[in-house]
């Protein structure tokens, strides 16, 4: 919805906030910064949802830094299209693009609602709950003894081909 809303919203604000007129460049300025918050809301349970346990919060960091780095540069950008192009539209161009990178994104994300983040450990809300997720964490276990077990043999059986093939290994 906040790239939708930036997309179609963006020329509508900076027409307003270039009417030189104090009460419409405020309105504008408030219309880019609903749309701005449309993104910050949603922020909160995207981003952690995006990595898992073990390396949230560096991802997290590191994420938020580079995107800093790259939002750094964004008034140099603006400045230099309007500069160069000499149309006051361009910074409103540039949300627009913007706006179709993130619908993009957006699209293209898993939906993680009403899903333990990656590696969380997990929750139960009653006892009822709590016995499900050890009975299935149990047989998941069992499963896997069984898989490491056949492996075992695996391995066993071409051990004793290989001594068999080579009697020197087992001196």
């Amino acid at each position: 919805m906040g790239s939708i809303g930036l997309f179609l919203l963006s020329i509508p604000a900076f027409m307003l906030i270039n009417s030189n007129v104090i009460g419409l460049i405020f309105a504008g300025l408030l219309i880019l910064a609903v749309v701005l918050n449309f993104f910050i809301g949603v922020m909160a349970s995207t981003l952690p949802a995006m990595f898992p346990t073990h390396i949230r919060y560096s991802a997290l960091a590191s994420a938020f830094n580079i995107s800093v780095l790259i939002a750094g540069v964004t008034p140099t950008v603006a400045a230099w299209l309007v500069e160069s192009t000499q149309n006051l539209m361009m910074p409103a161009y540039y949300l627009m693009v913007v706006a179709i990178i993130g619908f993009i994104t957006a699209v293209t994300m898993k939906e993680t609602a009403n899903k333990p983040l990656k590696g969380a450990t997990p929750a139960a809300s009653d006892i009822a709950e709590a016995r499900e997720i050890v009975q299935e964490h149990h047989d998941n276990i069992e499963q896997k003894i069984e898989d490491l077990d056949k492996e075992i043999e695996d391995l066993q059986a071409k051990r004793t081909l290989l001594v068999q093939q080579h009697p020197r290994i087992n001196e």
